[in-house]
């Protein structure tokens, strides 16, 4: 059994929440203490802490820039792979034609089996269970269909067909394994908690130098922003779920059953 993680299996909505609710008691927190110092002792006003601040929030910044870079190239990669694979059985179902009437109705009724499973592997979203389910029900497919390939090679003696068929039904085969690994590729739980944590601290030091009352407008402001970021990072590392999804690059898969339309 697969372990729970915080970032990849909880909602959005709910981590958007507790991120808001973490930073504004952070900030609070730190202004509180502040408040409470000066109070014991009004000339215990760090000077420093401005410069501690911005450095912080600059290794933030930081941080946020990288997360979201590192989770913008995999989802393109993601895109990239969806359309490779699109290619690679679009070429399978055209170079099927080169083979007997017999032998390339029986291949196209297994693709079109095959396309739908694999259109079903993304179209299962979030749920575990579903996408092992269509993932291992495609890979049977696709063993049923090489062995009718070979079979039809070894009873042919002119390798031309063969030779143009194989390797287009070994790529689109091996693309799956690797569009597999590519969407269960997610920034680091290591690297969102840091992150999380550098937030948290920003707020509490920003709360910490102010010693005047609570501006709200600009801690709302901080917090909607902070977070509406970190969300984004999280919403383009899951592309099964959220408001970025795959759904536009999705098409060129299920556009591929037009290719079926004249099997009777």
């Amino acid at each position: 059994m697969m372990a729970l993680s915080l970032f990849k299996d909880l909602p959005a909505v709910l981590l958007e929440v507790t991120m808001c609710l973490l930073i504004i008691a952070c900030y609070l927190f730190g202004h509180g203490l502040c408040l409470r110092l000066i109070k014991q002792n009004p000339d215990n006003v760090n000077k420093e802490l401005g410069a501690i601040s911005g450095t912080l929030l600059g290794l933030l910044g930081l941080l946020l820039a990288f997360t979201f870079g590192m989770a913008n190239a995999r989802y393109d990669d993601r895109r990239k792979l969806i359309v490779a694979e699109a290619n690679d059985i679009s070429t399978v179902i055209l170079r099927t034609d080169i083979y007997p009437d017999s032998i390339a109705h029986l291949l196209k009724e297994k693709l079109k089996t095959y396309v739908d499973a694999r259109i079903n592997f993304y179209a299962a979203g979030i749920d575990k269970e579903k996408v092992k389910n269509y993932f291992l029900e495609a890979d049977s497919i696709s063993k049923d269909i090489w062995h009718t390939a070979a079979n039809y090679a070894k009873k042919d003696p002119i390798t031309t067909k063969s030779s143009e068929l194989i390797p287009a039904l070994n790529a689109m085969m091996d693309i799956t394994t690797i569009r597999r690994e590519a969407g269960e590729a997610n920034i680091p739980d290591s690297i969102m908690y840091f992150l999380l944590v550098l937030c948290c601290c920003s707020a509490f030091l920003l709360g910490y130098g102010n010693h005047t009352q609570v501006d709200w407008v600009m801690l709302a402001g901080f917090t909607i922003m902070l977070s509406i970021t970190v969300l984004t990072i999280i919403d383009l590392d899951r592309p099964r779920s959220g408001m970025i999804n795959m759904d536009s690059t999705n098409k060129y898969m299920i556009e591929l059953r037009q290719m079926f339309n004249p099997l009777k």
